[in-house]
């Protein structure tokens, strides 16, 4: 189990990797980005598919309560489908704290010529979350993929 686990890991880092990589010549060089007001700005903006997916899990945690009227969380009523969409939104939100300040720390440390890789990190990040909650959903092995891409995203740009 953990040498699968550690091999969808790895397959996870490298498909983020080549998923940013193809990103990264998409994202047009802008010129006004040499203001680090507006880097931080687009950076910023660029976080936002990143919030539309948790605002997605918090929908389909409360269109699921609805649906097996779960009302009270505490009442132990929860579907499979509620208790692993509960994991994936607190995870989503941890993932997210670190990854929000090291996005915005290093759009404004970067020149203008490095915001497309900035960009791409972000863009990455949103669609790791989606394959995380789809991959958890499936399986708890196959979150392991994209639970690796967002953390490594994450902390890369820490250590950058």
């Amino acid at each position: 189990m953990r040498g699968l686990s550690l091999l969808l890991a790895a397959c996870g880092i490298v498909i983020a990797f080549l998923a940013w990589r193809a990103l990264v010549p998409l994202i047009p060089v802008n010129a006004e980005t040499a203001s680090m007001a507006v880097r931080l700005g687009l950076g910023a903006a660029w976080l936002l598919p990143a919030c539309f997916v948790l605002a997605a899990m918090v929908a389909a945690q409360m269109a699921g309560r609805f649906v097996v009227a779960a009302f009270d969380p505490m009442a132990g009523r929860e579907s499979r489908f509620l208790l692993v969409n509960q994991r994936v939104i607190s995870n989503t939100v941890e993932q997210t704290l670190i990854f929000v300040p090291a996005l915005l720390a290093l759009a404004a440390a970067v020149s203008a010529a490095q915001m497309p890789a900035v960009l791409a990190a972000a863009a990455v990040f949103a669609l790791a979350r989606l394959v995380f909650w789809a991959g958890y959903l499936l399986a708890p092995m196959a979150r392991a993929p994209a639970m690796v891409a967002t953390l490594l995203t994450a902390a890369w740009r820490w250590l950058h």
